[in-house]
């Protein structure tokens, strides 16, 4: 919305000198005249007379600069979207187990890192103005990415985990304490994060690392961060592919796989988090869709005032009428001179 303003409104009265300037010119024209012969050859310049046209500019030149002493000014009040995101971790099981082909894709059987990869991508995308930062663990924990609002970036970090890269194992405690420790990474400037929470993703049960998941759990709840802990697959036998030395796929077996539920579902209640089960792709989906909506940033709005003076437009075209009446300032010197030097005469 755009409204017009004076920020000094009061030099508009100088706009009665403009009055007072049309009389004295009529004045000046009633004023007796002294016919001398051959006097316009003295002073040829005389011969012509200012044009009318000339004092209109004058008046206007000087209703001009009267307008931009007075600075006009159009205010516009403009709404801001004031967006602030949460910080978050990703803790993600690399550990074997993770190959497990309980899923079901489009094209059949996937491994529960085939489902949770796209999951997470998704997930990433929906929260542009978070910074989301992933550590992986298996036998230990490692920070994969920092805190970054570069998704992009991320995503292909993301795409480019692999199962044994690590060595194998499950380090539950370590990938929470690792994920913690990454929440500390200061925002710039003055906005502080809406709020941190970390996402845990498991498919087992804690078997090595230097921490237990009671002890990490310890430390979330102390800080005041939520832990939402996602249960990869089902328990029971599972289907695993079976490699040969050379890392080609030579069948399948069944597999026991066992989650550790309870200590899972403690993770969460102690931090006031949540814990869900995702047997499936469609629960997996369902999971970081209840994430997403419980820790979603609240927009806010304010609004800003900008000013923008419009002075200088008024100014310019008072210039422009001033030089126009340039013969009339002339006329005008010359005659206050003459009058100075009757004085002096007399």
């Amino acid at each position: 919305m755009s409204q017009f303003q004076l920020a000094a409104p009061a030099f508009l009265l100088l706009l009665a000198l403009i009055p007072a300037l049309v009389a004295w010119r009529l004045w000046r024209g009633r004023a007796p005249v002294w016919l001398v012969p051959y006097a316009a050859a003295w002073n040829p310049r005389s011969r012509t007379p200012a044009a009318p046209w000339r004092m209109v500019a004058l008046c206007v030149g000087l209703a001009l600069v009267a307008l931009a002493l007075a600075r006009p000014q159009r205010t516009d009040q403009r709404q801001e979207v004031v967006s602030r995101g949460y910080d978050l971790m990703l803790a993600i099981d690399l550990s074997t187990s993770m190959l497990a082909e309980d899923y079901v894709g489009p094209d059949g059987p996937i491994n529960r890192l085939e489902a949770v990869r796209p999951a997470i991508q998704a997930f990433v995308t929906q929260r542009p103005n978070d910074r989301i930062g992933v550590v992986v663990f298996a036998a230990r924990a490692y920070t994969l990415a920092p805190l970054t609002t570069d998704h992009a970036w991320l995503e292909d970090q993301l795409a480019s985990i692999q199962i044994g890269l690590l060595d194998d194992g499950t380090a539950i405690g370590d990938g929470l304490a690792i994920a913690l420790a990454g929440l500390e990474n200061e925002r710039d400037g003055d906005e502080a994060a809406v709020g941190k929470f970390v996402i845990l993703l498991t498919d087992g049960a804690n078997t090595s690392g230097s921490l237990t998941p009671p002890q990490a759990t310890a430390i979330a709840r102390h800080r005041g961060v939520p832990v939402y802990a996602i249960g990869a697959g089902r328990n029971g036998m599972v289907p695993f592919p079976i490699f040969d030395d050379q890392g080609q796929r030579v069948g399948t077996r069944q597999f026991p796989s066992a989650l550790d539920i309870e200590a899972l579902q403690r993770m969460a209640q102690e931090t006031d988090g949540r814990f869900v089960q995702a047997g499936d792709v469609q629960a997996l989906n369902a999971a970081f869709a209840a994430i997403d909506a419980a820790q979603k940033t609240a927009f806010s709005t304010r609004t800003r005032v900008v000013t923008t003076e419009l002075f200088p437009w008024p100014l310019g075209a008072a210039l422009v009428a001033l030089l126009l009446a340039a013969p009339i300032w002339n006329g005008l010197g010359a005659r206050l001179g003459g009058g100075r030097r009757r004085k002096a005469a007399a």
